[in-house]
C-alpha cells in the first residue's frame, strides 16, 4: 500500500470513528417522526393549532359556572396531550386572600414568546384561576391534587399554605409562588399551563404552558424520552368534582 492510499484509508477510519456515535441518535431521531410521532399525534389537541404538534392548541377547558358549581376548588382536564393530567386552582377559594398574579419561574428559561412572560395572571371573575400540570417532574408520578389536605406535611394539596405534596418521593410544589420546589428531591418547578378567559362567554381555555413536563432527573437517550409526560406511566384524568378529604 502506498502513502496516499494509507492516508486515504487512514481518514476514512477517522471520520468513521467520529460519526459513530450518532449513528443510532439519527436512526432513533428518523424512527420518531416515521413512527412514534404519527401515534403520538393521535393524542395531541390538535383542534385550532396551526403549528401541528409543534405548537400549544387553544383548548376549551371548562366554562367558569361548571367550575364553580363544583364546589371543588380543583378541576381536573387533560393538556396538550389527550391523556396528559392537569388541573385548575381557585387559590383565592383555598387561601381567602387574593391571588391576582404570580411569578413565572421559567421567565427567560425558554426561546419563543411563552418564554418571555414574567408574571402569570389569574383568570376567572376574581383573577384568582390558574393551572399546573398533575405529573411531578421528580420521576414522573402522579399528584394527589385533588386531595385537599391541612398540612403540607400530608399527601395532597395543603389548603392553608397551596403546597401540592408528592406521596412519592415527598417532593412538595408552592403554588401561590408559581410551583417551586420547597422540599423533596424535584429538580425544578411545576409546569403552569397559560390559561384565557373569556369574559363574555365564561369559557377558560389552555394556550400552551411555560416549561416542558418532562423529568430532568431521569437519563432520557431517545426522542421518544423527551415526551410532555413519562410514557412508562399510566395517567388518568380524574372525574370532576374531584375533591376528597385527605
Amino acid at each position: 500500500m502506498n502513502r496516499r492510499n494509507f492516508l486515504r484509508l487512514y481518514l476514512l477510519a477517522a471520520a468513521a470513528i467520529a460519526i459513530a456515535p450518532l449513528v443510532k441518535p439519527a436512526i432513533d431521531y428518523v424512527g420518531y417522526f416515521y413512527n412514534e410521532l404519527g401515534a403520538i399525534s393521535k393524542q395531541y389537541l390538535v383542534a385550532n393549532n396551526t403549528d401541528g404538534i409543534g405548537g400549544f392548541p387553544k383548548y376549551k377547558i371548562t366554562n367558569i359556572k361548571d367550575f364553580k358549581s363544583k364546589n371543588c376548588p380543583v378541576f381536573f382536564f387533560a393538556y396538550p396531550l389527550t391523556n396528559e393530567p392537569c388541573f385548575l386552582v381557585d387559590l383565592e377559594a383555598i387561601l381567602g386572600q387574593p391571588v391576582p398574579e404570580i411569578p413565572n419561574p421559567y421567565y427567560g428559561h425558554f426561546a419563543g414568546p411563552l418564554g418571555q412572560i414574567k408574571t402569570i395572571k389569574g383568570v376567572g371573575p376574581n383573577n384568582s384561576i390558574y393551572a399546573f400540570s398533575d405529573v411531578c417532574v421528580h420521576l414522573g408520578c402522579q399528584l394527589p391534587a385533588q386531595v385537599l389536605v391541612t398540612s403540607d406535611q400530608d399527601p395532597g394539596l395543603d389548603i392553608q399554605n397551596s403546597v401540592l405534596h408528592c406521596p412519592c418521593h415527598g417532593s412538595m410544589y408552592l403554588l401561590k409562588e408559581g410551583g417551586i420546589v420547597v422540599g423533596g428531591p424535584a429538580p425544578r418547578p411545576l409546569p403552569m399551563v397559560y390559561l384565557e378567559y373569556d369574559e363574555s362567554t365564561g369559557d377558560i381555555y389552555a394556550v400552551g404552558t411555560n416549561a416542558p413536563y418532562f423529568s430532568e432527573s431521569v437519563p432520557r437517550t431517545t426522542p421518544q424520552d423527551n415526551l410532555l409526560y413519562d410514557p412508562r406511566y399510566d395517567y388518568s384524568v380524574p372525574s370532576n368534582p374531584a375533591c376528597t378529604k385527605g
